[in-house]
């Protein structure tokens, strides 16, 4: 097993915390709940492997196998739509979706707009890339004065900004970030671990270079309206009932040893 692999390893066993609580109920919550309802869930779709658009063109990854097995436990089909990771919440608060799920991390401020659901997963840390060749920026401290490129609206940007940056390039996908990079119109990159791995387990290690980390423990959850509990509720519950069957495992290993690094036998 390569380095990489092993980065792989360490971040999974590291995210794939969850934080389910009890929710009570006789295992059983999808034959008390209305069947064919359907659920307009908001993403943006451009984050492998929680969630992308494969080469024949399907919505695919960790998290929509996730909410597709939610929906199927407490009879719902997910209809999702594609939009900006800084509209998602917007959008819940708005009403013009049900949910949004998207490595959207619970803050303080944004339950402010939204209510969420139990956490299933936790990050273990924001990576922080440069150029092949480039000198590293190591930690937080080292963005001072630097060109930081990262993703508009995330709690990784709210980071980078707070450390008196020469500038913040803001970019709606972490590819832009990438390609930033690339061309030398950023410093440094900062990006959630998984996004960094993925990039370099799939070509990008012959271009960009793994310098730092910024350890963080940021939860992420499905955003649901404040108006509905009930709906938080289920979603809880399912959650739940994947923990304690293994599902929730099975999609893990699925999505993130198998895809992200291609594991070996």
């Amino acid at each position: 097993m390569n380095n990489w692999k092993k980065l792989a390893a360490a971040v999974i066993l590291a995210g794939a915390v969850v934080m389910i609580q009890g929710c009570g109920g006789n295992g059983e919550e999808a034959k008390s709940m209305e069947k064919g309802r359907v659920w307009k869930a908001a993403t943006e779709a451009a984050y492998p492997p929680f969630r992308y658009v494969d080469e024949n063109s399907n919505l695919v990854g960790f998290e929509v196998d996730l909410l597709k097995e939610i929906g199927r436990r407490t009879g719902a089909t997910i209809e999702f739509r594609d939009m900006p990771f800084d509209r998602l919440l917007d959008a819940v608060a708005g009403k013009q979706v049900d949910m949004a799920i998207g490595a959207i991390t619970v803050t303080k401020e944004r339950e402010k707009l939204v209510a969420f659901s139990d956490s299933y997963y936790r990050l273990s840390g924001y990576s922080l890339l440069v150029k092949k060749g480039n000198p590293p920026v190591r930690n937080e401290e080292e963005l001072a004065g630097k060109v930081v490129a990262a993703k508009r609206g995330s709690t990784s940007e709210a980071r980078a900004k707070a450390q008196n940056p020469k500038e913040i390039i803001s970019m709606d996908h972490y590819e832009d970030i990438f390609k930033a990079l690339e061309a030398g119109k950023a410093d440094v990159g900062i990006t959630g671990d998984q996004a960094a791995l993925y990039e370099l387990e799939h070509g990008g290690s012959s271009r960009l270079s793994l310098s730092g980390t910024i350890p963080t423990e940021d939860n992420f959850a499905i955003a649901l309206s404040k108006d509905n509990p009930q709906l938080k509720k289920e979603i809880n519950e399912a959650l739940k009932s994947m923990m304690d069957d293994g599902t929730y495992d099975s999609l893990a290993h699925k999505w993130f040893f198998v895809k992200a690094a291609d594991k070996e036998d």
